[in-house]
C-alpha cells in the first residue's frame, strides 16, 4: 500500500506540479479508504518525505554493494556517492527542478527531512572511518558538526546541478571533484578550527551591528 500511495503522489507531482488537493481526493482516485492511507502515512506531506528518503537510501545502498567499496578511502566513498547521485538525478531532473530548483542553502524544505537524516547517517559513518584512519582530524565536540557540513555541501551540489546546462552535466562532475578535494583538505587540517573560531567571533559582531 505504501508503494502504491507514493507512486500515485509522485506521479501527481510530476504531472500537475503540486501535491493532490486532499487525502480524500487521492483515496478516491486510488479506490482505497482513508483508513488505508492513514495506516500507511500520517499526512500527504509525509509521502513526499518518504519518497526522497527512500531515493537517497537506494543510492547509498547501491554504492555500498560495489566490490571496491570496502577498499575506498572515506573521500573516495563520498565521491562515489556524489557521482552516483548526479547520475541518478538525471532520471529525476524534472521533478528535482520542480521541487527544489528555486531553493537556496538558506531554505530548509520539510520534504527533505527524511533524506537529510539518511544522508547524515551515511556521512557520520564515513567521517568516523576517516577519523579512524587519520584522513579526517579528530576535534572533539567540533567533529559533531562534520555530518552537517557534508549535508550543506550536498545541497550545494544539488543547487549547482540544477543550474548546470553543460553537455552531460560535465561541469557538475568537475564541481564535485574540486569541492570534495577542498572539503576533505579542510577536514584534515587546522583550517576548519580557524574557520570555526572566525565564525564564533563574527556572529556576535554581526548581531550587534544588526541592533545598532
Amino acid at each position: 500500500m505504501r508503494r502504491k500511495i507514493i507512486d500515485a503522489v509522485i506521479s501527481h507531482l510530476e504531472r500537475e506540479g503540486k501535491a493532490p488537493v486532499s487525502v480524500h481526493r487521492l483515496c478516491k482516485d486510488l479506490a482505497i479508504t482513508e483508513k488505508e492511507f492513514y495506516d500507511a502515512f500520517p499526512s500527504l506531506a509525509s509521502v513526499e518525505k518518504s519518497f526522497w528518503e527512500e531515493w537517497i537510501g537506494s543510492i547509498i545502498s547501491a554504492i555500498r554493494k560495489g566490490k571496491e567499496w570496502p577498499a575506498f578511502t572515506p573521500k573516495e566513498q563520498y565521491l562515489a556517492f556524489l557521482y552516483s547521485f548526479s547520475a541518478e538525478a538525471m532520471n529525476k531532473r524534472s521533478l528535482l527542478e520542480q521541487r527544489f530548483g528555486k531553493l537556496t542553502l538558506l531554505c530548509s524544505p520539510s520534504s527533505l527531512d527524511g533524506l537529510k537524516r539518511t544522508f547524515k547517517d551515511f556521512a557520520d559513518e564515513t567521517i568516523k572511518r576517516g577519523m579512524d584512519n587519520g584522513e579526517i582530524a579528530c576535534r572533539g565536540p567540533l567533529g559533531n558538526l562534520y555530518p552537517e557540513v557534508l549535508y550543506i555541501h550536498w545541497r550545494t551540489v544539488l543547487e549547482f546541478y540544477l543550474k548546470d546546462e553543460s553537455q552531460g552535466f560535465e561541469r557538475t562532475d568537475a564541481f564535485i571533484e574540486k569541492t570534495v578535494e577542498f572539503a576533505f583538505d579542510l577536514l584534515h587540517t587546522q583550517a576548519f578550527d580557524s574557520a570555526a573560531d572566525l565564525i564564533r567571533f563574527l556572529l556576535p559582531q554581526i548581531a550587534r551591528m544588526g541592533r545598532e
